[in-house]
């Protein structure tokens, strides 16, 4: 979005209206659990902010009745995802209240109450097909009407919008209501699982996991090379804030001024760009194995456990008193996992494949512990995450990633009946001749 400045004011307006809403919602739910009232649920908040709408002037200038609805819900629903983790035993984190500078925007919930798209053209395809619409302005009720730039993929009916601010700039998200047809995707007919890593990004085995093709995506990690720039505008950002802090006698709310603003903006911009380039490079990147591979497969991540931070080591002959625990060591490598967002990644890959009506699988991780069992026997070896090369009992020589998407692939095609080596002597399944030089998909692998 690309607002002028009178309508930039007016979006500016609305964000706080928004921000405002919300903290009095998660003030007032503290209050009526104090109280011994319930919860709020959509009813009940959705009066709340009828409520506080029609009582504050400015509130209501800068807000729909349709949005305000929008804002309830989102914080219904983070009181119930709240109380979800509760249940479970999982670190709950209570919903925060939010400055003005971390919210992140606004929504509408029904085309045509609100907002609605101008300008709008067709592209055509070389083969007479429309490849999606371009709209060229958005009318937002109470701002006015601002440019937009960008494409959509596919054609649709535009059902819900969500006014976004990040990084200081200004985004619209629509969603549409499309056909399968519409969003359909060219599929392979290729088989593939991979195993993913941080050193190297993808290790890819393709068609028959004994002897198919293995291929390696590198990392880019794009956060570990501006880590410099950012150290360095990091650097100029706690000199300043110290300085300002010390002028003013505040550790809080102290005055910023036009350097520091500066520098603050210089670090939203670098992160942004970082996770643009993560974005585009993902997105290009499961297009394409999408187009290349019919069956895909990989093991299910536990990312939130993966980076977790390593638990304290009491020393027994000193209470009170802890021994190393590799913790300095382990923050680096959460970073790298983070920076690679394998979880993103995973999420981009299976919605394409389901796009092209291909088989995306998971396989069961604490069940087949795929880096340290064997493909060929079967049986697991305990390894430290050092271990990138291991021999296995059975005399084979294998190297991590690579057994790991062989073993993975493995399973897809045979099931489990193999993974146990007192299994080893079940007779295996054979297939005709006639059909050995070729692997269809969802088809399983037999073995000579």
């Amino acid at each position: 979005m690309s607002p002028n400045t009178t309508e930039l004011g007016a979006m500016n307006g609305f964000l706080g209206a928004h921000c405002k809403i919300t903290n009095t919602l998660l003030e007032t739910s503290r209050l009526r659990y104090k109280a011994g009232m319930p919860a709020y649920n959509l009813t009940t908040a959705c009066q709340a902010v009828k409520a506080i709408r029609n009582s504050i002037s400015w509130i209501e200038r800068h807000t729909t009745a349709q949005s305000v609805q929008v804002t309830a819900v989102r914080v219904v629903r983070a009181f119930e995802r709240f109380f979800d983790r509760v249940a479970r035993g999982e670190t709950p984190g209570y919903p925060r209240f939010k400055s003005i500078k971390r919210f992140t925007g606004w929504g509408y919930k029904q085309y045509g109450d609100g907002w609605s798209l101008l300008q709008k053209n067709s592209k055509i395809k070389t083969n007479g097909s429309r490849a999606g619409h371009s709209y060229g302005a958005v009318r937002l009720t109470g701002i006015g009407t601002v440019s937009l730039r960008g494409r959509t993929r596919f054609e649709g009916e535009p059902i819900t919008a969500e006014v976004l601010h990040r990084g200081g700039k200004w985004y619209l998200s629509v969603t549409f209501e499309v056909t399968p047809e519409a969003v359909a995707r060219e599929g392979g007919r290729a088989s593939m699982a991979f195993d993913w890593g941080v050193s190297t990004l993808l290790t890819k085995v393709v068609g028959d996991p004994m002897t198919g093709q293995v291929e390696a995506i590198d990392n880019p990690c794009w956060l570990k090379k501006q880590l410099d720039r950012i150290a360095e505008i990091q650097q100029a950002i706690a000199a300043l804030e110290k300085r300002a802090k010390a002028a003013s006698g505040k550790q809080r709310g102290f005055p910023v001024c036009h350097q520091l603003k500066n520098a603050y903006r210089r670090r939203r911009c670098l992160h942004a760009k970082i996770a643009n380039q993560r974005h585009d490079f993902y997105h290009q990147l499961t297009a394409k194995l999408v187009k290349q591979y019919g069956l895909i497969a990989t093991e299910e991540l536990e990312v939130s456990n993966m980076a977790r931070a390593p638990r304290p080591k009491e020393d027994p002959g000193n209470p009170g008193q802890y021994l190393p625990n590799g913790a300095a060591s382990k923050a680096g490598l959460n970073r790298s996992i983070l920076d690679a967002a394998p979880a993103g990644f995973v999420a981009k890959l299976r919605t394409k494949a389901e796009e092209a009506g291909s088989r995306f699988q998971f396989v069961p991780t604490r069940e087949l512990k795929p880096t340290q069992r064997c493909h060929l026997c079967g049986e697991t070896t305990k390894l430290e995450l050092k271990d990138r090369q291991w021999k296995c009992t059975c005399g084979a020589t294998h190297q991590r990633d690579e057994n790991a998407a062989r073993t993975i692939l493995r399973y897809v095609f045979e099931g489990a009946w193999w993974k146990d080596t007192t299994n080893s002597g079940l007779e295996r399944p054979r297939r005709p001749r006639a059909a050995r030089n070729s692997i269809q998909v969802g088809s399983p692998i037999w073995m000579e």
